[in-house]
C-alpha cells in the first residue's frame, strides 16, 4: 500500500488523493460520506480531492436513482498522467542549459563559495556533492566504512570507479574497515595501478563514516541517524590530516598478494 501510494504521490497526486483513488478500487462505486469515514476525513474536504481527481481522470461521478456516487475509473489511465510527467521532464531537461546560462550570469563574483572556510552540506544529495568534488582531486586521501557507505550509497563504487576514468590525474589511498565487503571491494578496486589500500585492525571502529583528505580540504561524513556532511577548507589542517594519515598508511601492515602504492 504503501509503494502505491508513493509511486502515485510521484504523478503529483496528494497524500489524500492517492489514499481516496485507492480505497475506491478496492470499494467499487460508492457514497462520498462513505468513502471519507474510510479513509477518516471531513466529507467537506472529500468532495474538494474528489473533484482534483475527477479533473485527472481517475474516478467518475455516478447517479443511481436517488444515489450520488463516485468510482474509480481503469488504472490504465494513469498512463496519461505517466505521459504528462514524462513531457514535463523533457521540457525541463531541454530547458535546462539556457537556465543554467541564465543562473551563472547572476552569480556575483564576490560570494563565491569556493573561498569558504567551512561548507555545511545535509542530505543523501548534499553529500554525494562532496564526493563528486573531491574525486575532482589529484590525490585523494580516506578513512571509510565501506559496509555503511554500501547501504546509503551503493551507486558510490560506480562513482569512484568513473572517477578514474574521468580523472587521469587521481591517485587514491583507502584505509578499509576489516570486513568482508570492504576487502573484496578494495581488492577489486586495487587492479587499478592509481589506488591503493591498507586495512585497520578488527578492534578499530570509526564513528564518521568517511573522512576525505583532498587538496586543502578535509570532509568528514556521517550517514548514523542524520545524512550530513562538513568541508573545512583549510591548508593547514589539510597538511596536518595529511601527516597524520601517512603515518598510519606507513605503521599499517602491508597486505599479502597486495603491492600497496608509497602514498
Amino acid at each position: 500500500m504503501n509503494n502505491l501510494v508513493d509511486y502515485l504521490k510521484q504523478l503529483d497526486l496528494s497524500d489524500v488523493e492517492a489514499k481516496l483513488y485507492l480505497t475506491l478500487l478496492k470499494t467499487g462505486p460508492t457514497s462520498v460520506r462513505d468513502l471519507a469515514q474510510t479513509i477518516d476525513i471531513k466529507r467537506t474536504t472529500a468532495y474538494f480531492y474528489i473533484d482534483q481527481l475527477v479533473e485527472k481522470g481517475l474516478i467518475m461521478k455516478l447517479v443511481k436513482g436517488s444515489k450520488k456516487l463516485v468510482a474509480a475509473n481503469e488504472p490504465e489511465n494513469l498512463k496519461t498522467l505517466v505521459e504528462t510527467k514524462l513531457q514535463q521532464a523533457n521540457e525541463i531537461q531541454k530547458s535546462f542549459p539556457d537556465i543554467l546560462k541564465m543562473l551563472n550570469s547572476t552569480v556575483s563574483q564576490g560570494t563565491n563559495s569556493n573561498n569558504a572556510e567551512v561548507k555545511y552540506y545535509k542530505g543523501k544529495n548534499g553529500v554525494k556533492k562532496i564526493y563528486e568534488e573531491a574525486l575532482k582531486a589529484t590525490e585523494l586521501r580516506s578513512y571509510v566504512n565501506l559496509t555503511e557507505i554500501e547501504k546509503i550509497f551503493p551507486e558510490n563504487f560506480a562513482l569512484f570507479d568513473n572517477a578514474f576514468k574521468n580523472n587521469q590525474q587521481l591517485m587514491m589511498y583507502e584505509i578499509v574497515e576489516d570486513s568482508p565487503l570492504a576487502l573484496e571491494r578494495s581488492k577489486s578496486s586495487s587492479q587499478n595501478n592509481r589506488y591503493s589500500y591498507k586495512v585497520f585492525p578488527q578492534d578499530v571502529k570509526l564513528q564518521s563514516t568517511d573522512i576525505l583528505i583532498s587538496d586543502g580540504n578535509i570532509s568528514i561524513i556521517h550517514l548514523k541517524d542524520t545524512i550530513y556532511g562538513l568541508v573545512l577548507h583549510n591548508n593547514e589542517l589539510y597538511n596536518n590530516f595529511k601527516i597524520l594519515f601517512d603515518f598510519i598508511w606507513e605503521i599499517l601492515p602491508e597486505l599479502p598478494n597486495k603491492k600497496n602504492n608509497d602514498s
